[in-house]
């Protein structure tokens, strides 16, 4: 069987929009209601978590008197919680309807975002960030989930792309929050403000999510009979199943398949550097010379550079191009930018600003995982995607940690980590392509087509 036989692409025509023949038209009414919401839960929870890389350098470690690794733990105790509710988070996500438990846990994290202005000192501020990594951990799973009910494989790309898209938007806005805070005439200190005006807004998108995201399309309000029906049929003919509830030998299939392993350490591998950067980016541009404001603009570009790499491999896949190679395209210029931020030294901010905005497209690679995961498992999905979100948590426990307050300003020991640990990814990507494509060969007759 040759490669293009194995389908490594995606079976839809260029723009993305039909599958089989189905009604453009229906995809995108779908659209309408379903991608602005996940586009707007996965904005606010990545802007939820760059707020504290923006406080760092706005008076959050002078005001709380943090010494030492304090910061770090911070941001490591984020992920601690995130980590440590996967699994209840799953299983949440099995017993109750899915728009629902992504709803209230949004409103609970605004309401503890809120509750991160009122912290007087480290202690307080790291079990603000705990209890709110407890209630970000669904984020990844629920959106997985809910694309997976509502696409095709062929239509789900793009879509995965799109909404992954708020982490890019996160950051600019992050940058334009903290600036605009920093002109603060009140009281307060800025950071608090941010916290603030973060929060809320999560509140009144949780409201959004509770009222406007049906939990499938046999709920949905927005479409008649024959749509609901038309869905169904289309996600059948797709090979579609319905998620299962935890049963161990679902359990011990999933551990013993080297995929879900191969998954994991690509997760690690491409997360460390990326929540690297996410926690200490502005840091790094502070150590440069610039200004806590003018941190905060320079940061900006970073999420126009995720954006951009986001568009440009899901633009890819929906051309049909491998998902594999897009991730291989993704880590070439991830690896320029950590050896440029590695290697020009804090004296030459021009070159490590260029080296900070390049590390940015190891941000891509995660919507091609996510992709993977609800392309590939079926019965398995909610589990799969609650281990694949794990590892993306302990990937981010261990990225702030490999910078050392000792090692400061130039913190080259982790300048060097993130290199290699983006270097690591190619062979393990390869070793995933080498996996999928054997399975394609050896499977049997109406066995599970893995995407590539």
């Amino acid at each position: 069987m040759g490669i293009s036989e194995m389908n490594i692409g995606v079976e839809s025509s260029s723009s993305g929009e039909t599958d089989h023949g189905v009604d453009a038209a229906l995809v995108r009414k779908i659209d309408r209601r379903i991608v602005p919401i996940l586009f707007s839960a996965y904005f606010l929870q990545f802007l939820d978590k760059v707020a504290v890389n923006y406080a760092n350098v706005m008076g959050l470690q002078k005001d709380l008197h943090m010494q030492g690794q304090d910061f770090s733990w911070t941001a490591t105790a984020f992920f601690i919680g995130y980590v440590v509710a996967e699994w209840p988070q799953g299983v949440l996500l099995q017993r109750f309807p899915v728009s629902q438990v992504l709803g209230y846990n949004i409103f609970l994290w605004g309401i503890i975002l809120c509750c991160s202005a009122a912290c007087r000192g480290t202690a307080s501020i790291i079990a603000v960030r705990t209890l709110l990594g407890v209630c970000e951990a669904v984020i990844a799973p629920a959106l997985i989930v809910i694309t997976s009910r509502w696409y095709t494989k062929a239509d789900a790309p793009l879509r995965y792309g799109i909404w992954y898209c708020g982490l890019g938007a996160g950051q600019i806005f992050g940058g334009l929050i903290s600036f605009g805070a920093q002109h603060s005439s009140s009281t307060f200190a800025g950071w608090r403000v941010m916290f603030i005006c973060i929060g809320t807004v999560n509140i009144l998108v949780a409201m959004m999510v509770l009222i406007a995201l049906p939990d499938g399309p046999e709920r949905a309000d927005f479409l008649n009979h024959d749509e609901k029906k038309s869905i169904q049929q289309r996600l059948e003919a797709d090979g579609a199943t319905a998620e299962s509830d935890v049963r161990l030998h679902l359990l011990g299939e999933l551990f013993l398949d080297p995929q879900i392993w191969l998954l994991v350490l690509l997760t690690l591998c491409i997360t460390i550097p990326s929540g690297v950067i996410t926690t200490f980016s502005a840091v790094l541009i502070h150590s440069f010379g610039f200004d806590s404001k003018q941190s905060a603009l320079l940061n900006m570009p970073s999420g126009v550079v995720s954006i951009f790499a986001t568009i440009l491999s899901t633009w890819a896949i929906v051309k049909q191009a491998p998902r594999w190679l897009s991730v291989i395209g993704l880590l070439i210029p991830a690896l320029i930018g950590g050896a440029l931020l590695s290697f020009e030294g804090i004296g030459r901010p021009a070159g490590s600003l260029a080296g900070i905005y390049l590390v940015n497209f190891i941000v891509a690679p995660l919507a091609i995982i996510y992709n993977w995961v609800g392309a590939n498992y079926n019965a398995q999905r909610v589990a799969a995607s609650a281990v694949v979100s794990a590892a993306f948590g302990i990937a981010n426990i261990i990225g702030p940690q490999t910078y050392q307050a000792k090692d400061a300003p130039e913190y080259l020991p982790a300048k060097i980590t993130l290199m290699v640990v983006i270097a690591s990814a190619l062979p393990i990507t390869l070793a995933l392509r080498v996996l999928y494509g054997h399975r394609n060969r050896t499977r049997g007759t109406g066995g599970l087509e893995y995407r590539l």
